[in-house]
């Protein structure tokens, strides 16, 4: 049986097309972020690591954490990319919830974020310094923090005493006091602003934490506008779920509505073909009178 498309189900097309380029787009993202993490802790880490860091609890490497963000952002797109595929008003429903949650979520965080003070911020960033010589991607990343943001670990040069470092870290040794006599500290080279030798006679003084709660406040603006994007991204995708999912059940019911139509239609003709071949039988029909007696 053929339906003629109607109005609905071109809008329906375009909305659908709309929500699949958003949700193509999201889930290209989270697969290069599972790419991008499985390389990088595959290059630096083992199997055994794992196993040894689950019992430690030190689990959630850089690496690790990139992985379960686009395993997640996956998962949340598949929704929508297959409610959408299949024209699942369940499917296209849930995905929009799941981003009004993920939106709300985000939206407390800015909030957040631009309303609590520095000292506050600075409270609550996590910089593992202390873990620089145990872990090779974080050894890779404190090395590029400190590089890039003119820092040395996570407060000071302090920050690294009783670190047991070994032959195959690059390190320097930095003369610093803050009470009494100068202290010999050993830290990585890229806490020297000049490195080469064994000594190192101008350090980066500055900790990674306040330069980072810095970095945030000169940038404020610009963070701000990035997550107004991506929250505009999100707000879009919702829309277009929740529109696409008025479209399927108003076009489920106007082919549901036409097809019982069509029904009573065809039954409708039946019943009149039924009545003609009754009233054609009793015209064609031949009457015989009844024989009449004689009398003689």
């Amino acid at each position: 049986m053929k339906f003629n498309k109607t109005e609905t189900e071109y809008n329906m097309k375009s909305v659908k097309f709309l929500l699949l380029t958003i949700t193509s787009m999201f889930i290209i993202i989270a697969a290069l972020m599972i790419v991008l993490g499985f390389s990088v802790y595959s290059h630096y880490h083992t199997f055994s690591f794992f196993y040894e860091s689950a019992q430690s609890g030190r689990l959630f490497t850089p690496s690790l954490l990139c992985i379960l963000l686009g395993m997640f952002l996956l998962i949340v797109t598949m929704f929508g990319f297959f409610g959408s595929l299949k024209q699942s008003t369940c499917l296209v429903n849930l995905y929009a919830l799941i981003l009004a949650i993920m939106l709300i979520l985000k939206l407390v965080v800015i909030i957040l974020a631009f309303t609590l003070d520095s000292s506050t911020i600075h409270g609550m960033m996590y910089i593992p310094a202390w873990d620089y010589a145990a872990d090779p991607e974080i050894e890779m990343e404190m090395d590029r923090l400190q590089i890039s943001l003119n820092c040395c670990g996570s407060d000071s040069v302090f920050d690294y005493i009783d670190v047991p470092f070994t032959s195959n870290h690059s390190t320097t040794i930095v003369s610093t006091n803050i009470v009494g006599p100068p202290m010999d500290v050993v830290v990585p080279e890229s806490c020297c602003v000049s490195p080469g030798g064994e000594f190192c006679h101008r350090h980066r003084e500055r900790g990674c934490r306040t330069a980072l709660v810095n970095l945030f406040s000169q940038n404020a603006t610009v963070i701000g506008v990035m997550g107004v994007s991506v929250m505009f991204i999100q707000l879009l995708g919702i829309i277009f779920s929740l529109l696409l999912a008025r479209c399927i059940r108003k076009v489920k019911s106007e082919r549901g509505l036409m097809s019982w139509r069509i029904k009573e239609q065809m039954i409708m003709a039946r019943e009149d073909a039924k009545k003609q071949d009754d009233n054609k039988s009793v015209d064609d029909s031949v009457y015989i009178p009844p024989h009449e007696s004689s009398t003689a």
